[in-house]
């Protein structure tokens, strides 16, 4: 027994500084993927701004659909701006226990955007297309937009049901790793006051 207590003993503690580095850089990697989302989203607006005032369309459908498309793109885009500001408030360096409550915190509002309000924005820009359809397809023949409406509808649900569910899992796991290494931190820290005190 006082062999296995002396093993322990002398059995080195993982390198914190390393541990440190690794949560720095999946936080850096993970809020890196959400600001080039959200730059591509804010980019898309002005382009809907530039349809709406260079095609004079004829219906309001057009217009209806077109605006919200703007407030669903406009909407979102705050939502990731907001997650990034979340992401790099957040301080690995900060006592383990604190950081942890605000990163479960995180991953509950990501589990939000994730389900219900990317949901919501799926249904909305759905309904938008369909509004803006109305005049665009007009003057397609039957068999053209039967072609388009099928291949829009098949994207649709390829990028919700599978690019949707794998980009999802991957914030997910990135989330989950870094609050994986700051639990690790959290052991490491009692861990060692543990030694220190039996020293």
């Amino acid at each position: 027994i006082q062999n296995l207590w002396k093993q322990q003993e002398t059995k080195p503690l993982p390198d914190v500084t390393q541990i440190i580095a690794n949560a720095k850089k999946d936080k850096q990697h993970f809020t890196n993927k959400i600001i080039l989302q959200t730059i591509i989203l804010v980019l898309t607006l002005p382009c809907l701004v530039w349809i709406g005032n260079i095609i004079d369309f004829k219906k309001t459908s057009s217009y209806i659909g077109l605006t919200l498309m703007f407030c669903c793109v406009f909407v979102f885009s705050a939502i990731r701006l907001y997650q990034i500001i979340r992401l790099k408030k957040l301080d690995v360096t900060e006592e383990p226990q604190v950081n942890l409550k605000k990163l479960e915190q995180y991953y509950s509002f990501q589990k939000l955007v994730s389900t219900k309000i990317t949901a919501a924005y799926f249904i909305v820009m759905n309904i938008a297309f369909g509004l803006y359809f109305i005049e665009v397809m007009a003057p397609m023949s039957t068999l053209l937009k039967t072609i388009v409406l099928i291949v829009y509808v098949a994207w649709m649900l390829f990028a919700f049901f599978y690019l949707g569910k794998k980009q999802k899992a991957k914030e997910y796991a990135r989330i989950q790793r870094l609050i994986d290494t700051i639990k690790e931190m959290e052991n490491n820290f009692h861990l060692s006051l543990y030694c220190n005190c039996n020293q």
